[in-house]
């Protein structure tokens, strides 16, 4: 099948979900949430001890199995938003979707992510994992650079972001095979985390951690909010306008 109608069938089964099972579109979204974390956690306790000793291999370590997160949700029918930038705006692109119903699987989706991010760091704040400051000296290292960098660098960091996400999501659809398709995906996912580039739903999990347990002046609700609102719309633009949009086009015009 077509690359672009099997995303486009793909959008479409997410849109019937909202309006016929909300409730479990909604869990799906959640589950996203909480793989993410799932992801976060693997990363920043790899990275603790590197990052204590000042080791240049902390990024490569805390980067490395951060993309079992992205497998997970593909393999597990999880309701990630970065990847639905990418695929609703494919198949409004394509009138199989209207612009009403991207708004609404968006929504729906963001809010269902956040909603797993925050489940989540509640169960990492009551296990007790990061219950004294130096097991979390990296993830709050991170979190305070990502509250306190520039707006402006902060949105195209997301757009470099999402952009690299949504090919981790598009490439596996032209490769035969779940262990190419893996292997591809958690090579991509391994570039953009090792980059330093922002995901707003990673993030929210990272923020969600570092609020719920001990930590500095420095991580604060306005500090999450200051990033998640550049973030977010650079991930739409990079996952929406650079992937989505951009392959929708190329694809109507090798037709003609």
């Amino acid at each position: 099948m077509d690359t672009i109608k099997m995303a486009i069938k793909n959008a479409e089964k997410k849109r019937d979900m909202i309006y016929h099972s909300f409730p479990m579109y909604m869990t799906r979204a959640v589950l996203a949430g909480v793989y993410i974390g799932f992801g976060i956690m693997v990363s920043y306790r790899l990275g603790e001890g590197y990052f204590d000793v000042h080791s240049p291999a902390t990024y490569l370590m805390s980067s490395i199995f951060f993309g079992i997160a992205l497998v997970l949700i593909l393999y597990s029918g999880g309701e990630l938003f970065t990847s639905n930038t990418m695929i609703f705006s494919m198949s409004t692109w394509k009138k199989a979707t209207t612009f009403k119903e991207l708004l609404v699987n968006w929504t729906a989706c963001y809010s269902g992510n956040l909603l797993g991010a925050i489940f989540f760091a509640a169960l990492i704040a009551l296990s007790g994992l990061f219950g004294e400051p130096e097991k979390s000296q990296y993830l709050m290292y991170s979190a305070s650079l990502k509250m306190n960098a520039p707006t402006l660098q902060l949105f195209v960091r997301a757009i470099l972001c999402n952009w690299l996400v949504c090919l981790a999501v598009w490439v596996p659809y032209y490769i035969k095979g779940d262990g190419a398709k893996i292997g591809v995906t958690l090579l991509v996912v391994f570039a953009f985390v090792a980059s330093g580039f922002e995901h707003s739903i990673a993030n929210m999990v990272l923020f969600s951690i570092g609020l719920f347990v001990e930590h500095p002046e420095t991580v604060s609700l306005n500090g999450a909010i200051h990033n998640l609102i550049p973030v977010t719309i650079g991930n739409i633009i990079g996952g929406g306008f650079f992937v989505g949009s951009v392959y929708a086009y190329l694809s109507s015009k090798e037709k003609q």
